[in-house]
């Protein structure tokens, strides 16, 4: 690894200044659910900060980064919750690689995620029995009115199946003097095709309980470009609203013994780009 990435930064030094661009973002993130793939993993007050640095050559972007996954309110027994019963704490650790190439008005998406949980399973979190790596490949296309992307994540550790999931946004509003504003809406569904019991491994862990559609969701957000250090980059604000409804045994799970079909929650972020990406906004 380490010779594959000197091997790299040696070639963006021979490239021209402008063959290459080197760009970071910082995002925190403060929700009052943690959903992943349509499953509600933690309810409750959740902070997710997360880093990521990113390479451009011309149409190819190569980019890698880390998020962290924090219950911040005390979790009583029985509750929804990674980290367990007790005082709230670190629940989830995620690594990610992946590259990018554009093609116009479509993008191309290939990369792994590696997921490591820190709860404690006596207390009914989720501990190292969860851990597991997923190899995702994707394509998403930007219109004037609508920008959509299908998704395909195969569990290559814990599961060995795959789950499938198409979203899609449209803008509502575009405010184009300082302060910039944007609102959107946006919806997903997801279907498993295999990350669901195995009768041959009965004591496998299963992210659901059946195949087929798991979830629909609808949304919606509000963003505020709000400041710009010249030459160097962007903060963005954006709020937001989300809801959905489930519709396999596991995306219900909100607690032991409770289930709820619809859930609703809220959510708040706080960017900052850095480099070439954010030179590029206007």
């Amino acid at each position: 690894m380490r010779a594959v990435w000197l091997g790299l930064t040696s070639l963006v030094a021979l490239l021209p200044p402008a063959a290459a661009q080197l760009s970071a973002r910082l995002d925190v993130s403060l929700g009052s659910r943690y959903v992943w793939h349509g499953l509600s993993r933690a309810a409750g007050t959740i902070v997710q900060p997360s880093l990521a640095a990113g390479l451009r050559l011309g149409r190819l972007s190569l980019e890698g980064g880390a998020a962290r996954h924090y219950e911040l309110d005390a979790v009583a027994s029985g509750e929804l919750s990674e980290s367990g019963a007790g005082n709230g704490h670190l629940g989830e650790d995620d690594v990610w690689g992946r590259a990018a190439l554009d093609l116009g008005a479509a993008r191309l998406h290939a990369g792994v995620v590696r997921y490591l949980f820190h709860g404690d399973s006596t207390r009914g979190g989720l501990g190292r029995g969860w851990n597991t790596t997923e190899l995702y490949g994707a394509v998403s296309t930007t219109g004037s009115y609508l920008n959509s992307s299908l998704e395909v994540w195969s569990d290559v550790d814990r599961l060995h199946g795959t789950f499938l999931r198409y979203s899609a946004s449209a803008p509502i509003l575009a405010w184009p003097f300082p302060p910039f504003v944007f609102a959107f809406v946006d919806g997903d569904v997801g279907l498993n095709l295999g990350q669901g019991p195995d009768p041959s491994q009965p004591g496998r862990v299963a992210n659901f309980a059946g195949r087929g559609i798991t979830h629909a969701g609808v949304g919606a957000a509000l963003e505020l470009r709000a400041g710009r250090t010249p030459g160097v980059g962007w903060t963005t604000i954006a709020v937001g609203l989300r809801s959905q409804v489930n519709l396999d045994d596991a995306t219900r799970v909100n607690g032991v013994g409770r289930k709820k079909d619809l859930n609703c929650w809220l959510w708040m972020g706080v960017t900052v780009l850095l480099g070439g990406e954010a030179r590029g906004l206007r």
